[in-house]
């Protein structure tokens, strides 16, 4: 019997929208019902798996009458059940619970190698908003999500191996946007426009403060019962509403944590309102706190990271400032570290913070040159707290051989010693989100993981994902690396 935490599989351009194989599942993953069977299979196992059936639940007395006839103590311990017995109990696994049962015992591990699939937990994966098929008795074909669709399914890929997906039925509803991924939580918006911590491993979840926390700009409209209908949205001195999912998919910008809230108190800051705003919020608070606005210029935030007890953000001009929320009474300290922009605005794509794990502080500036093959061309800078300046580095040195993936997730540094499936001094991007400028509509086609080798100065297609669709314009994918 295939096991239900099995990748799906599809030939390249098509879209596979997968159906639980369990609902019974309270971790919600799933594999597609296109996965390849194991070949020993029979026609009467493939039926277990298609929720069409009436069948009942598989329980393991029923898949393993010898083993539970025998007792608790027909065995030493658990670690030393048959490797026969420990992969078919694997192969009836969720996803989450096989990454789990990879670390029990050096015995479990080996069982876990021995049936495959099961991919190591602290690779990055490519996390996207999943397809929804179209409503029953009209299945002939995939439908695209719309824009500001929700759908109660993601879609993971993982680096080793990109072109096998896993699909994660969110437990607490459905999403409308990926926002961010940091220390080992998504941040996602729900279909309320709402921001969850979600870890989709554990499948553990956390609210932070609602939409309507960000009382200068939204104000909740409630129907005759009392309950929230859509969003008054005033910005750029207009006044509109929207309903109540429409707004999560472009609201945020980006979102960040000031750590794991499993260890501790965390701070989450908000990168808003098409880059013009930032607001801080305590995970249990229930209103955000607004602490800078750009009001009426072309610039706008570009990215923000956490590095070393502060939030730094960094302007698509190049004004670099952070905040530091510590203290008595937990006000927000702001510092000016760069006020002045550089020369690179009108060549500029985007910008990138990096905290690196040897303690700088880089810039990745992505810029539009026509001399070079696909017009891109990436520079290095790290940031001189002494004299408060952008300090240029050699592109070939400045990971120190490690592997960078950019997007909008946080601190995204590995190394190649510990991940040999990642290419040293190389930095993987998903989908840039730019905003309503000439770069958005010049780049529009860039969609999926590119690749960009630091030593060769060239950028490379890596693979196509599945949040990729509307370009530039509001990409829903997210690099995740999970946390043990």
């Amino acid at each position: 019997m295939p096991p239900p935490w099995q990748p799906s599989t599809y030939a390249a351009g098509t879209i596979v929208a997968a159906s639980p194989c369990r609902s019974s599942s309270p971790a919600g993953f799933h594999a597609s019902p296109y996965s390849d069977p194991l070949s020993s299979v029979s026609d009467e196992e493939k039926t277990i798996g298609d929720t069409s059936s009436a069948a009942p639940p598989i329980s393991l007395d029923d898949e393993f009458p010898k083993a539970t006839a025998m007792g608790p103590y027909a065995s030493a311990g658990w670690s030393d059940l048959p490797i026969d017995l420990l992969i078919r109990i694997l192969h009836l696994l969720e996803l989450p619970e096989a990454l789990a049962f990879h670390a029990v015992c050096p015995s479990w591990r080996s069982a876990s190698v021995a049936a495959g699939g099961v991919p190591p937990r602290r690779t990055p994966w490519l996390v996207s908003l999943a397809e929804e098929p179209l409503p029953a008795g009209d299945q002939q074909r995939p439908v695209r999500r719309g824009l500001w669709d929700p759908t109660a399914t993601s879609e993971l890929r993982n680096l080793v191996d990109a072109e096998k997906t896993f699909q994660v039925s969110f437990p607490w509803g459905q999403a409308v946007a990926c926002c961010g991924a940091s220390h080992g939580w998504l941040i996602m918006a729900n279909e309320l426009s709402d921001l969850v911590l979600y870890n989709p491993f554990t499948t553990a979840s956390l609210s932070l403060p609602p939409i309507t926390g960000f009382a200068s700009c939204i104000e909740g409209v409630y129907g005759d019962e009392g309950n929230v209908v859509g969003y008054r949205y005033s910005c750029y001195e207009s006044d509109s509403v929207y309903d109540v999912r429409s707004l999560g998919g472009f609201f945020y910008d980006k979102v960040v944590l000031s750590g794991s809230p499993s260890a501790g108190p965390a701070i989450a800051l908000s990168m808003h309102m098409d880059g013009k705003r930032l607001s801080f919020a305590r995970v249990g608070d229930s209103s955000w706190r607004q602490v800078s606005v750009i009001r009426r210029s072309l610039d706008s935030y570009a990215d923000c990271v956490y590095h070393r007890g502060r939030f730094y953000v960094v302007t698509m001009e190049g004004k670099l400032k952070s905040w530091g929320l510590s203290g008595p009474e937990d006000r927000p300290r702001k510092k000016t570290i760069i006020a002045e922009g550089d020369d690179y605005f009108f060549e500029l794509i985007t910008r990138y913070l990096v905290s690196t794990p040897w303690g700088h502080l880089l810039q990745i500036r992505v810029v539009l040159d026509k001399y070079q093959e696909h017009y891109v061309r990436v520079d290095v800078d790290r940031l001189d707290l002494k004299s408060s300046q952008m300090v240029g580095v050699s592109p070939a040195k400045a990971l120190r051989g490690h592997a960078a993936f950019l997007g909008q997730n946080s601190r995204g540094i590995l190394s190649v010693d510990k991940f040999p499936e990642v290419r040293p001094d190389c930095i993987y991007f998903t989908t840039p989100r730019l905003r309503g400028d000439a770069f958005e509509h010049r780049h529009n086609q860039w969609s999926g993981v590119k690749v960009y080798d630091l030593r060769s100065r060239k950028l490379e297609d890596a693979f196509l994902s599945g949040g990729g669709h509307y370009g530039t314009i509001c990409p829903s994918e997210v690099w995740f690396t999970p946390s043990l």
